[in-house]
């Protein structure tokens, strides 16, 4: 759609890497509002804490997502000869560090977040003293606010794109043959839902821990459903399911227990 912003003296600004810088700074703001927050005034959260552990998820998920994008994606990448891979281990012996190649296009959000989370598991590890999980809730609403920016940025940029559709909102790409589904837009407008609901629940958490659970519940719900409208080949897949689909089930339960043991533990007072 407009994968190139402006075009100065022949230099080409692309809009996919700039939609993230605002995705990111976006996420910031939230995270800075949600820190002074009135029901966090005996929590200890601080913002410069936040600050911390923001730039820590910012690496790490750029990092995870390039790493997400090697592991589920390399089929279809060319060789120097111009030859297909056909494979992960054919990608990685043709080229080993493609997944350090991050100036390159070719990024998962899934691989982002479960990137970023991770990391922040370690981070809080490492930090015994913090409470991990009010830091948890205020990161929420953020990570939805960047994945309705960095969404639109795959709009732009006309990758992600959906099934061929006949649909009155549907959208031709330069490498769609033919009208498919927007799904980006449906991915956004997901994130866009899920961003409200977090950021309006958090000051009306019933339990710490309330508002991680729900993203971990509700993004992947309604993830795998706007991925039964995909129809880009970089996609993946696993059997019948897509990669998306298949990184949902682990991410639902993970988030039904975190939900269970922590509603649990705030009806105790713990």
């Amino acid at each position: 759609m407009f994968p190139t912003l402006i075009e100065i003296a022949g230099y080409k600004l692309p809009s996919y890497p700039v939609m993230m810088a605002l995705g990111y700074a976006a996420a910031l703001y939230v995270i800075m509002r949600l820190c002074a927050s009135s029901t966090l005034k005996d929590a200890h959260v601080e913002r410069w804490q936040a600050w911390d552990l923001f730039i820590v998820m910012v690496v790490s998920s750029i990092i995870g997502a390039k790493i997400g994008h090697t592991l589920f994606e390399a089929p279809g990448h060319l060789r120097a000869d111009g030859t297909e891979i056909q494979s992960l281990s054919e990608l990685l012996r043709e080229d080993p560090l493609h997944w350090l190649r991050l100036a390159e296009g070719g990024y998962v959000w899934y691989g982002g977040m479960i990137g970023a989370l991770s990391c922040a598991v370690i981070y809080f590890r490492k930090r015994p003293k913090l409470d991990a999980w009010q830091y948890s809730d205020i990161f929420t609403p953020a990570i939805m606010v960047g994945a309705v920016i960095g969404r639109l940025g795959c709009f732009m940029a006309g990758c992600c794109y959906g099934e061929p559709t006949e649909a009155a909102w549907a959208v031709n790409f330069p490498t769609s043959k033919s009208p498919v589904h927007p799904t980006q837009l449906y991915d956004a407008t997901v994130a866009a839902i899920l961003f409200a609901v977090l950021y309006w629940k958090f000051e009306r958490r019933t339990f710490i821990g309330q508002n991680i659970a729900l993203l971990l519940i509700g993004y992947p719900i309604l993830r795998a459903t706007t991925e039964i409208f995909r129809g880009d080949a970089d996609r993946g897949s696993f059997g019948l399911l897509s990669t998306s689909q298949t990184l949902s089930i682990p991410l639902l339960l993970i988030g039904l227990w975190i939900y269970y043991t922590r509603q649990k533990r705030g009806a105790a007072g713990k």
